[in-house]
């Protein structure tokens, strides 16, 4: 085992896995050149939480102005995501608001703790590891606008914390879809499709990204060159190299989001059968992109029996990064609800007689 171990090849392996001072600074960096390439000004903190002595990577943006704890806007990033994915939303939206993004516990720049293997456990760490964050940042009251499984997780806290909320915009939401049970109406994938589908299913989904090291950024480029049109910055691989080092630490969140999935992306615990717990008084915006592979449906169920404001808005031609892939669409949605310029939900709904 120790032969193996000192082996130089396993060793370069296991150093490109590993989280270094150096790395921590590249991230930094990386991470302020997106900021600066859309001109945004910020503050950064660690804010402190109680579950394991955590820390929360916080980026605040108040342009100058007192801060309204009533009016905060606050930004959840999508899994395996960080705070600089916003950054082409965040100049317009900080104009008459102070906004706040952070990045999840177990992702991007915050601690990396080890959660429970129950889902419904380590749902809860997270959540209340929100609430602590509230707390200490000083605000009351949110308008919360969260992407992809940030979204699921907004919404599992808002079913704890309703009074604390203002406004949930849920942006191509992961998570709220029952899983659908094969039948003869379904194409049923080959054998070898479920077989490498079961293999990747008890895989943290980043592994493969660890696994390049320092070519990952420019593998994922060759594979996605789409992703630095919607994420410019001033060198064109910025956003490729946030990526891979937002998730090169110990991946304690991917491995808590994969104890909360079926297989294959599939929530073991849908928010579509939850979602009513959460109080009326909270006002809902779902975004969705039309060429996502998300699923709008389940909005659509909400908004047929749930008592309080829902509204559904779908931005032909963007994806599940809809709030890159259409900015100025997203962003005069993003001013209308936080302004309360909140529009007539559109609901053409019926029954089957």
């Amino acid at each position: 085992m120790l032969s193996i171990l000192s082996n130089p090849v396993v060793s370069k392996i296991t150093n490109w896995m590993s989280f270094t001072d150096e790395a921590d600074t590249q991230l930094s960096r990386v991470e302020a050149r997106l900021f600066e390439n859309f001109d945004i000004e910020y503050s950064a903190k660690y804010v402190p939480v109680r579950f394991k002595n955590s820390e929360i990577y916080t980026i605040t943006i108040n342009n100058g102005k007192e801060k309204n704890p009533t009016e905060a806007v606050v930004f959840i990033p999508g899994f395996g995501a960080g705070t600089a994915m916003w950054c082409a939303n965040l100049k317009e939206l900080s104009e008459n608001h102070t906004i706040y993004i952070f990045d999840m516990i177990g992702f991007g720049r915050s601690s990396r703790p080890t959660f429970s293997s129950d889902p419904s456990i380590a749902e809860l760490e997270m959540v209340e590891s929100i609430e602590d964050w509230r707390k200490n940042m000083g605000i009351e009251k949110m308008h919360i606008v969260a992407h992809s499984f940030g979204a699921y997780i907004a919404a599992a806290y808002a079913l704890e914390h309703s009074s604390r909320i203002n406004h949930l915009i849920l942006v191509d939401p992961w998570g709220f879809a029952e899983k659908v049970d094969a039948n003869e109406q379904l194409i049923k994938p080959y054998e070898w499709m479920s077989f490498l589908g079961g293999v990747a299913g008890s895989l943290n989904p980043l592994s493969p990204m660890r696994w390049m090291g320092p070519f990952a950024p420019a593998i994922v480029q060759k594979l996605r060159p789409d992703l630095q049109l919607r994420f410019k910055s001033i060198r064109s691989n910025d956003i490729y190299k946030y990526v891979y080092l937002c998730n090169l630490p110990e991946p304690t969140g991917e491995t808590a989001f994969m104890s909360m999935t079926l297989p294959v992306g599939w929530a073991k615990r849908p928010m579509i059968k939850r979602f009513s717990g959460i109080h009326t008084s909270v006002g809902v915006t779902f975004i969705y992109g039309s060429k996502s592979w998300i699923d709008p449906g389940p909005a659509m169920d909400i908004q047929s029996y749930r008592d309080g404001y829902v509204d559904i808005k779908v931005l032909r031609g963007a994806g599940h990064h809809v709030y890159a892939d259409d900015p100025t669409e997203f962003n005069k949605i993003v001013k209308n609800v936080v302004e309360g310029r909140l529009e007539q939900p559109i609901y053409d709904y019926t029954d089957d007689e």
